[in-house]
């Protein structure tokens, strides 16, 4: 009984040591998995405003007789803005990077997730290069390829005993891009308010009462993009404190409490950027 027991202990421990970082990572997985689910509220809202903004700019008083090819994503409404454009690349990339950190965690085959990244690549969706332009930074352009590479690298070694080394070298390139994407905090506050601040520059001056329903309009917008970027720095925490327990192994129950709290309250702030949109 007593060899048993010792057997049993010693496989524990083990499978401890082999599976260090797993559960955190899936969290951090899954939490990332509420950013992309915000990111469209977010990000669809802010493309009609850029979209204004630069439509305005082109044609000035009048209508442009031109239309540019680096124009074309401006005017074609399916099409994403080169500014969100830029955002939405950025966030489906760590999403493809986290489906197949999320393969190495979990021992599954990286066959089907290869054939998954190849697409998403032919599509264009992530990987693609972007133009740099007055809103878009050529760090953001650069953070992008910089995934795109470790990506590369990632689905060409995959295994299991390989998640907790390459966890540190792949989340040094994730984070790398989300600071990216949080230094343009206030240009995404800008472009998402473009119309309001334009309209409010006027009626503070001539109708107080529609400039105080503007001004609740754009702090309604500040809220949203606000807890939407919290959100990915949340992420960051997540992600970081994976990284931690593949080496530090925190307590089986530490892991479950944490985690229930953590999805819990991303779900919560997910919802909240919705009905925050649901407001303008």
């Amino acid at each position: 009984m007593l060899k048993f027991l010792l057997v049993l202990v010693a496989l524990t421990v083990a499978g401890c040591a082999t599976s260090s970082g797993v559960r955190e990572f899936q969290t951090y997985a899954k939490i990332f998995d509420e950013v992309v689910e915000a990111s469209d509220t977010v990000l669809n809202e802010m493309a009609a405003q850029e979209r204004k903004q630069r439509i305005r700019a082109l044609d000035g008083k009048s209508i442009s007789d031109r239309l540019e090819r680096a124009d074309i994503s401006v005017f074609a409404p399916s099409a994403d803005p080169p500014f969100v454009a830029s955002l939405r690349f950025a966030v489906q990339s760590v999403a493809t990077m986290n489906g197949v950190l999320l393969a190495y965690a979990e021992g599954q085959t990286l066959e089907v997730m290869k054939e998954d990244v190849k697409q998403l690549q032919a599509a264009g969706i992530g990987f693609e290069t972007l133009q740099t332009s007055d809103l878009v930074s050529p760090e953001l352009v650069t953070r992008i390829s910089q995934l795109e590479e470790g990506l590369d690298v990632l689905i060409g070694i995959g295994s299991r005993e390989a998640f907790r080394k390459e966890l540190a070298s792949s989340s040094d390139k994730i984070n790398n891009l989300l600071d990216v994407v949080l230094s343009h905090s206030t240009i995404a506050f800008r472009t998402l308010t473009s119309s309001e601040f334009r309209e409010y520059q006027t009626a503070q001056f001539t109708n107080a009462a529609r400039a105080a329903e503007l001004r609740q309009k754009i702090a309604t917008k500040r809220e949203m993009l606000a807890e939407w970027l919290h959100l990915i720095e949340l992420s960051q925490q997540a992600l970081n404190k994976a990284i931690a327990a593949s080496v530090e192994k925190p307590g089986l129950e530490y892991r479950l409490v944490n985690t229930a709290v953590l999805l819990g309250d991303m779900k919560a702030r997910a919802d909240r950027i919705k009905r925050l949109a649901a407001q303008n």
